[in-house]
């Protein structure tokens, strides 16, 4: 039984490296990005990577960056970093099933590292049909997280040596990695509608003036839509 049990948790880790490889290796162009933002808006270089380390947001990071190079108060930057990450609602709401069966002290500690790419990682690994484990989603996790602390150290350190970070496309490295994560998940008509709805939702909105509302809004009623469809889909079937 013991050797089962190693045996498991040894697959678990390499489940997780396997999915934390790949969006380490894209977090390190974006955390560099970041590293590079911060240190030209007047956040010390260590300062700079406590940040990745403690806060791990993603795009909140660069909008607190942004925001304190303006001199905005950090109330401003909080409420604006709770604007954007209320999407990450829906995001626990996906996660309930998945992770049935993980203690509930491992889901404290672990939604700590839901990123978008990770939640679309983890989600991926548990529509492949495959065991959930606390060891997966943390090895997952941890080794993603060291992309984007390592990339924030370098882009820290050499922050004065760059001075235009999109010549080098480094700002089109979230984007590009989130939607090599999506393509995969969309296995069904249903999906696809919804991924296009939202998208073009996301891009009417944001073109009506209003800015970042407009992904919270084209989720919802992406979302929305994905429902109804589905309850067609299960309603056509039982007839």
């Amino acid at each position: 039984m013991e050797t089962e049990k190693k045996s498991f948790d040894k697959n678990s880790f390499y489940s997780g490296m396997k999915l934390g490889v790949p969006i380490m290796i894209g977090y390190i162009p974006l955390g560099f990005a970041f590293g590079v933002l911060a240190v030209k808006n007047g956040v010390d270089a260590f300062w700079a990577v406590m940040m990745s380390v403690f806060v791990f947001a993603g795009a909140g990071q660069f909008i607190a960056a942004s925001m304190l190079g303006a001199g905005a108060s950090f109330l401003s930057i909080g409420a604006a970093n709770a604007l954007v990450n209320l999407r990450h609602i829906l995001m626990s709401a996906a996660l309930v099933t998945p992770w049935k069966n993980i203690p509930f002290r491992w889901k404290m500690f672990l939604a700590f590292f839901q990123t978008d790419e990770i939640f679309a990682a983890n989600i991926s690994h548990y529509k492949s049909g495959k065991e959930v484990t606390v060891t997966q989603i943390l090895t997952l996790a941890l080794i993603a997280h060291s992309g984007w602390i390592i990339g924030t150290f370098l882009g820290a350190v050499s922050g004065g040596l760059i001075t235009n970070v999109e010549a080098y496309g480094l700002d089109f490295a979230l984007p590009a990695m989130f939607a090599a994560l999506l393509v995969p998940l969309l296995i069904d008509r249903i999906q696809i509608v919804v991924c296009l709805a939202a998208a073009l939702a996301s891009l009417c909105f944001m073109q009506l003036g209003f800015d970042r509302w407009s992904i919270i809004i084209a989720t919802l009623l992406s979302a929305s839509l994905g429902l109804y469809l589905t309850l067609q889909k299960e309603k056509n079937q039982v007839r």
